[in-house]
C-alpha cells in the first residue's frame, strides 16, 4: 500500500482514501494514460461524475469538456459507494494494479530496462454477497464478515461465461461478446420466480453490467406474473422487491475470430456457426471454453530450479463475484481463529446450507480488494517476485525499435543484390532469437538461425517459411539495426491456431481429446521456440512449437478493436457540442508566420487594396453570401498591418533559424495583372543561390503525387492561386523552395530544409501539394515523400504511407492549440510554415496525439530522447537519399544547397557531417556526463546507425570534390 506521495496512478489500479481504508475503487482516467482521454466523459456515466472539494470548478468544466484530468488527479469509480468521482491523488493510496502476463512494465519511467510479466498471483479479500446489500454495510459489519488474505487459486467466477472469454465450437474459435442470463429472484414471501425480462430488473447500483447472486432487485409486478415460478405462485400482495438466487446463461453472442488451419471442408464445419448461440449449442459435446488456468497443478513443466510452476496466471479483479473451488474446505480454512501478521483477523466462511435457501447455493463472495504479485523477466533475463504496486507500464512499449528476450527478429540489411524499395515480398537477409537487451545501450544480443527461409508478401508470412535450426553464434547488434515483424511476433497470453502436423513428435498425454490446434502462448524461449498450452483439450497440456507453425487468432491489443471503428483517413471524431465561441485564439496561430514577413521583416508585396475581391462575373461559386464562404478572398489576412515586433513566436518557430540561405528577394511589386500567374522569368533564379518561389515552363514530373488529378480552371480559382502565390513570392521563410508549373498550377512540390537544433537540421523533405477543384473551401490535399525506406516514421505527423496530420490540412482534430482551415483566412504559407514550426521541430516525441499535455514531464523525458535519437539519424539518411536520387525538380538546388563551395554556398552537406561527428564524439565516451536527450547525446544503438550514415555522407562528399 503506498500514498499518493510516492507513487505514479494509473488507470485499472485499485485505490483506497487516505481517510477511509472501507472505501475502494477504480481509476478510469488519469493524467498519464493518453488513451483514457476521450472528450465530454459524463457520456460514458448514467450518474454525474462529482467533483471533489479541492479541485476547483474551472479545472473541473474544463475536464468535463476535454476529459483530461488535471495534472495530480484522477477519475475514481467507488465501489463502494456507487459514485464516479474526479479527485486529487494526494487524497488516495494506491491498494494493488491490475497488471497481466504479457504486459510490459518498468520500475520507475526512467529505467532503460523494462521486462515482461511472466505469471502472476493474488491475494483477496472478499465479503458475502447475500450480505453486502448494495454496498449500504456498517465499518463493523466489514471488519467482522470480511475474509481477508484469500489466494485467488481458491476461487472461480460466479458466471458460467463472462464477457471476453474464448470458446471453441466445432473447427471454429470465438471471443464471447454478450451474455443473456435468465435470472431467479427470491421475494419476501420465501417464493422463487424467473422473471419473464431480466432487462426489467432494476437494482441500486447502476454502474453494474451484470447481475449475480446476491443482489436486490426490483420490478413490476407483471415482469413477476409472467415469470416461471420454481417455488410458490404469483401474489399481487407481495412487493415486486427481492434478492437473486440463480443466474444461469440462455444465450451467448459469440464474435467468431478463427477457423481451424486443418478444418475439413465438409458443411458442418466450412460455415462459421451462428452469432448467437443458445444451450443446445454450448452444451454440446463440440463445444469448449477455453481454461487458462485449469491445469496448473499437473500439466506445467517446472521451472529451472525444479521446484516452482514455469507459469501461473490469475484472472480475478475487484468487483467479481466468485465462488470457492472447495467451499466445505474453505469453511474448515477460514474459521476465524487465524489472524494475520497486520493484526487483522483473517476472517470466517459462513456457509449457507442448501437446505436454507430452498437449494440455491447462495456462497457467492464479491472481491473488495485485490493484492497482486507478478513474476517479471526483464530483458537482461534475470527474473524477479514484484509487488504489482511496485511497478509501472512500459510508456515506451509500442516503440516499434523495443525488443524482448525470446522475440524473433530480422535484420534491416538487405540481402546482396537486393532492390528493398522495388520488391513485393520481403526476404530478409538474416533471422535470430533475441536473448538478451541492455536498455540503456540500445543493444541486443541475438542467436542467428543457421539456415533460414522467411519470406512476407505485404503483412503475411508465406509458406513454407521455416527458421530451422539456431547457431551457436551470438552478435551484438544495435536496436535499431533489426525488426520484429507481425506475422512472426508472438507474447505471452496471445491465443494462436496451431498448424496441423507442428506437434508430432511432441510427447503428449495419450488419452487428449478436444480440439488440439488451439492454445495460448505462455513462453517464448530462447531456442527459437514456443510453449503453447491447449488450454481447450483435456487435460490441458503445453506443446513447444517454431514460431512459424502459429498463427494469431486473438491477443488482448485486439479486445478494443471490436465493435469500434476508427475515423476514416482524414476525418477526426467531432467530440465537440460547444457554440462557435472557440477556445483558440487565432492571434497566437497567427505569430508562427508573421515572423517571416518578406525576409528581413519587409512588409510583402502590394498593399490593403490587394487582398479586397474584384468585381467578376457570377458564377457557380460566388452565389453564396459572403458570411457562408463564397467568394473567400475577401477576407484573406491583412498582411500589411501585422508588424514584426513584440511577437512571440517561441511556441510556433524552432528555437534555432533554418540555416543562412541566400535566395533571391522577391518584395518588388509585381506590374502583371493579379489575375494571371507569375513567369518563370519574373523570379528568374538569382546567381547568389536558388529562388524560394518559381514558375516553372517544363511538365510536372511524373512522381508527383497527384499528377493525375484533375485541375480547375475558372477564374475565381485562378485568382486565389494568383494571391497564393503572391504571399510565396514575397513571404516564404529561409530554408522553403516552392514550385509550380505553368501547365499544372494547381499541383506544387516544396522542399523544406529542416530546422536547425531540431532531429532534422539539414535534412531536406519533399512534400507534394495539390490545390482541388474545391480549393480554398477545401484544405490543399499533402503528400510527404518519405525515404525511410519501410524502417519506421521520421516523425509522429509524417507517415510512410505520405500521409500528413496537420490541423490546417483536416487531418489532425483541432483544439486551442492547433487551427483548422479556414477558406477566408487560410493560405498555403500558413500550411508551409506549420509544418516547419509544428511538425519538425525539437522534441517531436510530443507530437503524438495526446502527448502534448506531458511535454517537460519528467516521467517522458526517455521516451523523447529515444524517439529523437532515431528521428536524427533517420533523417541522415533523407540527405543521403535526396543527393543520390534525381528529385524534380530541385536537382540544382539540392547540389547548391549542399554540395556547392562556391563562395556564399551553404555547404549543408559538411555541416551535416560535422553536427554528426560531433554527436558521435560526446556519445562515444561513453560517459555518463550530461543527459543524453537524443539530439546532443545519444545511444551506443544509435550511434552505431549515426556512424554509418556519417560514412555515406563522407562518401559522398569525396565523389563530389
Amino acid at each position: 500500500m503506498q500514498s499518493a506521495q510516492h507513487v505514479v496512478f494509473c488507470v485499472e489500479d485499485t485505490v483506497g482514501l487516505t481517510d477511509d481504508k472501507y472505501s475502494v475503487g477504480i481509476i478510469e482516467r488519469s493524467f498519464g494514460d493518453v488513451d483514457s482521454h476521450e472528450p465530454r466523459p459524463q457520456r460514458d456515466y448514467p450518474d454525474d461524475i462529482e467533483r471533489h472539494a479541492d479541485i476547483p470548478l474551472d479545472d473541473f468544466a474544463k475536464f468535463m469538456k476535454d476529459g483530461i484530468p488535471p495534472r495530480g488527479t484522477v477519475l475514481v469509480s467507488w465501489q463502494t459507494q456507487y459514485k464516479t468521482e474526479l479527485i486529487p491523488e494526494a487524497h488516495l493510496q494506491l491498494l494493488d494494479r491490475a497488471l497481466y502476463v504479457g504486459d510490459v512494465v518498468k520500475r520507475t519511467a526512467e529505467d532503460h530496462m523494462s521486462g515482461t510479466v511472466i505469471g502472476t498471483q493474488a491475494v483477496c479479500t472478499l465479503f458475502p454477497a447475500t450480505r453486502f446489500n448494495g454496498g449500504q454495510i456498517t465499518q463493523a459489519t466489514t471488519d467482522d464478515l470480511s475474509i481477508r488474505s484469500v489466494p485467488a487459486d481458491e476461487l472461480i467466477n460466479v458466471h458460467e461465461f463472462v464477457e471476453g472469454a474464448l470458446v471453441v465450437y466445432g473447427d471454429w474459435v470465438g471471443r464471447v461478446e454478450n451474455v443473456y442470463d435468465e435470472v431467479a429472484i427470491r421475494l419476501a414471501n420465501n417464493s422463487v420466480v424467473v422473471v419473464e425480462d431480466p432487462a426489467e430488473l432494476e437494482q441500486d447500483d447502476t454502474t453494474l453490467d451484470r447481475l449475480s447472486v446476491g443482489d436486490t432487485v426490483k420490478t413490476k409486478k407483471g415482469n413477476l406474473r409472467r415469470g416461471r415460478w420454481r417455488f410458490g405462485a404469483y401474489d399481487p400482495s407481495v412487493p415486486p422487491v427481492g434478492m437473486v438466487v440463480e443466474t444461469r446463461a440462455s444465450d451467448i453472442d459469440v464474435q467468431w475470430l478463427s477457423r481451424s488451419i486443418g478444418a475439413r471442408n465438409v458443411a458442418f464445419n466450412a460455415d462459421e456457426p451462428p452469432a448467437t448461440l443458445g444451450r443446445d449449442e454450448f452444451e454440446s459435446p463440440t463445444f469448449y471454453r477455453y481454461d487458462a488456468s485449469g491445469g496448473t497443478a499437473t500439466t506445467l513443466p517446472v521451472s529451472e530450479n525444479g521446484v516452482d510452476k514455469s507459469y501461473h496466471v490469475t484472472d480475478v479483479a475487484v468487483g467479481d463475484r466468485v465462488r470457492f473451488k472447495d467451499i466445505a474446505g474453505a469453511a474448515v480454512k477460514y474459521d476465524g481463529t487465524n489472524t494475520l501478521p497486520n493484526g487483522y483477523p483473517q476472517g470466517k466462511v459462513t456457509r449457507i446450507a442448501r437446505t436454507e435457501s430452498l437449494g440455491y447455493d447462495l456462497n457467492v463472495f464479491l472481491v473488495m480488494q485485490t493484492h497482486s504479485q507478478v513474476t517479471v523477466q526483464w530483458q537482461d533475463l534475470s527474473i524477479t517476485h514484484d509487488l504489482s504496486s511496485s511497478l509501472l507500464p512500459d510508456p515506451n512499449v509500442e516503440d516499434d525499435d523495443e525488443v524482448w528476450p525470446g522475440e524473433v527478429v530480422f535484420s534491416k540489411q538487405a540481402r546482396d543484390g537486393e532492390n528493398t524499395e522495388k520488391s513485393e515480398t520481403k526476404k530478409p537477409s538474416k533471422v535470430g532469437v533475441v536473448q538478451t537487451v541492455k536498455g540503456r545501450d540500445r543493444i541486443a544480443t541475438v542467436r542467428w538461425f543457421r539456415n533460414p527461409s522467411i519470406e512476407f508478401f505485404g503483412p503475411d508470412l508465406l509458406p513454407p517459411s521455416k527458421t530451422g535450426e539456431l547457431s551457436d553464434t551470438v552478435e551484438h547488434v544495435s536496436l535499431y539495426d533489426i525488426y520484429s515483424f507481425l506475422a512472426l511476433t508472438r507474447r505471452r497470453g496471445d491465443f494462436v491456431l496451431v498448424h496441423p502436423d507442428s506437434i508430432q513428435g511432441v510427447q503428449t498425454p495419450l488419452n487428449v481429446t478436444g480440439p488440439n490446434w488451439f492454445g495460448e502462448v505462455i513462453d517464448l524461449g530462447l531456442d527459437g521456440k514456443l510453449t503453447v498450452r491447449l488450454g481447450a483439450a483435456k487435460p490441458v497440456v503445453d506443446v513447444k512449437v517454431p514460431y512459424e507453425s502459429v498463427t494469431l487468432a486473438y491477443s488482448s491489443d485486439m479486445a478494443d478493436d471490436f465493435g469500434n471503428m476508427d475515423p476514416l483517413e482524414g476525418e477526426y471524431i467531432d467530440d465537440s457540442d460547444e457554440d462557435e465561441d472557440s477556445d483558440f485564439d487565432s492571434a497566437s496561430f497567427n505569430e508562427m508566420w508573421i515572423e517571416y514577413e518578406g525576409m528581413d521583416g519587409e512588409q510583402p508585396v502590394g498593399d490593403e487594396g490587394d487582398w479586397s475581391t474584384e468585381e467578376e462575373e457570377d458564377d457557380d461559386d460566388d452565389d453564396e453570401d459572403d458570411d457562408d464562404g463564397g467568394d473567400t478572398d475577401a477576407s484573406m489576412p491583412d498582411l500589411v498591418d501585422i508588424t514584426q515586433e513584440g511577437v512571440d513566436t517561441s511556441k510556433t518557430t524552432p528555437e534555432n533559424k533554418s540555416p543562412e540561405i541566400k535566395e533571391q528577394s522577391t518584395a518588388q511589386p509585381a506590374e502583371e495583372d493579379d489575375t494571371g500567374p507569375a513567369k518563370e522569368e519574373d523570379t528568374e533564379k538569382p546567381a547568389d543561390g536558388p529562388a524560394s518561389f518559381l514558375i516553372l515552363e517544363d511538365a510536372p514530373p511524373s512522381s508527383h503525387h497527384y499528377l493525375s488529378q484533375s485541375s480547375a480552371s475558372s477564374s475565381a480559382f485562378m485568382r486565389r492561386i494568383a494571391k497564393e502565390h503572391k504571399i510565396l513570392r514575397g513571404s516564404l521563410p529561409p530554408g522553403i523552395f516552392v514550385r509550380t508549373w505553368e501547365s499544372r498550377l494547381d499541383l506544387l512540390r516544396v522542399l523544406v530544409i529542416g530546422p536547425n537544433d531540431t532531429p532534422y537540421e539539414y535534412a531536406p523533405f519533399v512534400i507534394d501539394f495539390h490545390l482541388g477543384s474545391s480549393y480554398p473551401q477545401q484544405a490543399p490535399e499533402a503528400f510527404f515523400h518519405s525515404w525511410t525506406n519501410g524502417n519506421g516514421p521520421v516523425n509522429p505527423n509524417l507517415y510512410e504511407d505520405g500521409k500528413i496530420c496537420l490541423s490546417l490540412l483536416g487531418t489532425w482534430h483541432t483544439d486551442e492549440r492547433n487551427e483548422s482551415w479556414s477558406p477566408a483566412k487560410s493560405t498555403l504559407l500558413q500550411v508551409l510554415v506549420s509544418i516547419m514550426g509544428l511538425v519538425l521541430v525539437k522534441e517531436p516525441y510530443y507530437n503524438e496525439a495526446g502527448y502534448d499535455v506531458h511535454r517537460s514531464a519528467p516521467e517522458t523525458k526517455l521516451s523523447s530522447a529515444l524517439y529523437t535519437e532515431r528521428a536524427y539519424f533517420r533523417a541522415r539518411a533523407f540527405i543521403h537519399h535526396a543527393l543520390t536520387h534525381e528529385v524534380v525538380p530541385f536537382k540544382e538546388e539540392l547540389q547548391y544547397l549542399y554540395q556547392s563551395q562556391e563562395d556564399g554556398a551553404p555547404k549543408l552537406l559538411d555541416k551535416a557531417i560535422e553536427a554528426a561527428k560531433d554527436i558521435v564524439d560526446r556519445s562515444a565516451d561513453g560517459s555518463e556526463e550530461g543527459e543524453r536527450d537524443g539530439l546532443r547525446k545519444i545511444s551506443l544503438g544509435a550511434l552505431v546507425m549515426l556512424k554509418r550514415q556519417v560514412e555515406k555522407l563522407e562518401a559522398l562528399k569525396q565523389s563530389s570534390a
